[in-house]
């Protein structure tokens, strides 16, 4: 039995450890999302919103492919990894046997639709790009690996190399003979020569163990993440779809150039999720002091980091745009105002559907989903004939705040953790002082540093944080705490 003095060592070690992991993690994701981010600039200033339009439609249907290919198994490994390392080979094994089998299916499908329907551009150009969602899929298997081992600096790596890699590869084509299936092509071989290199380099420390009675563990354990990951993707990834046959592909490429934004704040919340759940997994089974330390920790760091990206987003909206893909995507703006509350709402969703998951309540984080998504759709339906681009932004925020309430409401029954003070109070305070501010009339850069400024000193005030947390996480991080 540990006494209360281990028990605060143990728990500033584990903070030290997500600290490591949090600082390598960010390192690579930035890396990785800078490559992105630029790449798909590039793309989009060279070829136009329509043949952008082209190009995200068919990376939304790689991704939610790459969903299907996963069927949950990273998730899954990350859990009974981390509670059992031993295990780890076999749920390697296992993993990698579904998604090859789910990858083979899938693209067959997709060859006999293209056989049967009459030539399609985006359909022409996911026959290319579809292989790099069994890309991602292997990275995220690879990576649940060392995230079970809380090595994260590996993936962070490895991740951080991809991107570049494929920046490389596309580079190499002649730029005045570029077109969209080169750059799908380009995503195909960069990522593939990284990721080859990762996997060889994880032999080196695991050797997958295959058995069929653990493909059949994995299949039957991982399903409800494989939902939840694919209705996740499917709210991601729908309103680009439905733009595209609403309202045309300029419409989604208008679209997409301002959700980029929001892509970047929301792979600093997985990454950060990634961070937290081994410790959430482990805390959840070993001691409720802990999890509530982790939950309260990860779920307003979060909540701070979306809200920020969302107010300088809000001010800054036509200063951002316009720098990162010109006049072009000035249609974009307004849009992008909208996406600054969706910034917050993702981080918020991260962060709740983990604390869910690691109470083991995957059934009501795969029901509220599914509630959420069927609304997402039916507002994109409803909006984006009227609105375009701008409808779908605002989809997009309703369904946000839906799936919130509802991951509220089924966290709320298992376990008293307060929420109003982690998420309801510093979303009110971001409202009230980006409004305030757009409204002084003054210099958007200056009302950007001015509203941070502000939240932030308005959070202390509201009692969002204390000083003795503050303290007792420096003193975490700064002690060296042996186990």
């Amino acid at each position: 039995m540990h006494t209360p003095g281990e028990s605060e060592r143990g728990i500033k070690a584990q903070m030290q450890r997500l600290a490591r992991n949090a600082i390598a993690l960010a390192a690579g994701g930035i890396v990785a999302q800078l490559a992105f981010t630029l790449l798909e600039i590039l793309v989009a200033r060279k070829l136009g919103a329509e043949a952008y339009g082209v190009f995200v439609t068919a990376y939304a249907w790689t991704v939610l492919g790459a969903c299907l290919i996963e069927f949950g198994t990273s998730f899954w490994t990350i859990q009974e990894g981390s509670r059992n390392q031993s295990r780890l080979p076999a749920l390697l094994g296992s993993a990698l046997t579904v998604n090859l089998v789910m990858f083979a299916v899938l693209y067959l499908l997709l060859v006999m639709v293209a056989s049967a329907l009459s030539p399609n551009p985006v359909i022409g150009l996911l026959l290319v790009i579809l292989p790099y969602g069994l890309i991602l899929t292997l990275q995220s298997e690879l990576g649940a690996v060392y995230s079970s081992y809380q090595t994260m600096h590996i993936n962070a790596f490895f991740q951080g190399l991809a991107p570049v890699a494929i920046l490389i590869v596309y580079f190499a084509y002649p730029a005045h003979e570029l077109d969209i299936t080169d750059v799908a092509t380009a995503y195909v071989i960069g990522g593939a020569l990284v990721t080859g290199i990762w996997f060889a380099y994880t032999l080196r420390t695991i050797r997958p163990h295959f058995s069929a009675t653990e493909i059949r563990t994995t299949i039957r354990s991982s399903y409800q993440y494989a939902l939840s990951s694919v209705l996740g993707q499917i709210y991601l990834k729908v309103d680009i779809v439905m733009l595209s046959a609403l309202a045309g592909l300029r419409e989604a490429g208008i679209y997409a150039a301002a959700f980029k934004l929001v892509e970047l704040v929301l792979k600093v919340a997985v990454l950060s999720g990634r961070v937290f759940a081994p410790a959430m997994f482990k805390a959840s089974h070993e001691s409720d002091k802990a999890f509530q330390i982790f939950a309260s920790l990860m779920s307003r760091s979060l909540a701070v980091a979306g809200l920020l990206a969302g107010i300088v987003s809000f001010v800054m909206a036509e200063e951002l745009i316009s720098l990162m893909f010109g006049e072009a995507f000035d249609a974009s703006v307004p849009v992008l105002r909208i996406l600054g509350g969706v910034m917050a709402a993702k981080c918020m969703i991260v962060s709740l559907q983990l604390v869910l998951s690691s109470m083991d309540l995957h059934l009501q984080r795969v029901t509220s989903l599914g509630i959420a998504v069927v609304a997402h759709i039916a507002a994109n339906a409803a909006l984006i004939p009227l609105f375009g681009a701008l409808g779908a932004a605002i989809a997009t925020l309703c369904s946000g705040i839906l799936i919130i309430l509802l991951y509220v409401y089924s966290a709320s029954r298992r376990r008293s953790l307060r929420f109003s003070r982690w998420l309801l109070a510093p979303t009110c305070l971001a409202v009230v002082v980006a409004l305030a501010v757009a409204l002084s009339g003054v210099n958007a850069f200056i009302q950007a540093a001015v509203s941070v400024c502000v939240f932030l000193v308005g959070l202390y005030l509201i009692g969002f944080v204390h000083r003795g947390e503050i303290r007792f996480v420096i003193q975490s991080l700064l002690t060296n705490n042996r186990q």
